[in-house]
């Protein structure tokens, strides 16, 4: 089993999930602004998914939006799709997120703490782009796991977890090289100690 489910199995077992939805909250929040700020995708019918969505929080969450018509939740670790499915709240799926193929294309592609645990990112991303998110859609991606943010990069071998360390500069690159009208960085929640989550939003 790949290293980090078998992880995020264990704490889902041990209802870890709950407190990561409370660490994750507040920067989700900022993620929902910005696409709130910078376009008008929420103020019509959209579809959403979440890659890596846990317990399924995020997607309870947006669904409160009535112009949701439609969110999907896929992630890797049985016990976290099992939690999510509990609530009997929008749609979930148990799989390999690096071999997930796109059977319809969405406005909002969303990910919070999830990408830099891929073996491959650069062909996920590309999938994204060629696959899953419409034309005038949105791709958001939340991350704490970076260069910069010094804190974190002990996180392998105190939680048992496998990383693509990258900075902000080459998390830029590897969406820049699609062509997107227009990609931002944001930090967000920054402390003495702390970066803040790295917020990238494309859209295309």
């Amino acid at each position: 089993m790949n290293i980090n489910i078998e992880t995020f199995n264990n704490w889902a077992a041990l209802d870890k999930d709950k407190s990561m939805e409370k660490g994750h909250y507040s920067s989700v929040d900022r993620m929902f602004e910005i696409l709130e700020k910078e376009t008008r995708i929420l103020k019509s019918n959209f579809s959403f998914i979440d890659i890596g969505c846990g317990n399924g929080w995020v997607i309870r969450k947006v669904l409160k939006n009535p112009y949701c018509n439609y969110a999907l939740g896929i992630d890797g670790a049985e016990n976290m799709i099992k939690k999510a499915l509990n609530y009997k709240i929008g749609y979930f799926i148990k799989k390999d997120i690096e071999k997930y193929k796109f059977e319809k294309k969405f406005d909002i592609i969303f990910s919070m703490e999830t990408l830099y645990y891929l073996n491959d990112i650069d062909k996920f991303i590309k999938n994204l782009y060629n696959n899953g998110v419409k034309s005038g859609g949105s791709i958001i991606i939340g991350i704490d796991h970076y260069k910069e943010n010094i804190s974190t990069l002990t996180w392998e071998k105190e939680y048992n977890l496998q990383t693509n360390t990258l900075s902000i500069n080459e998390w830029y690159k590897k969406l820049s090289k699609y062509k997107f009208s227009k990609i931002k960085i944001y930090q967000y929640g920054q402390k003495k100690g702390w970066e803040g989550t790295l917020i990238l939003h494309a859209q295309k």
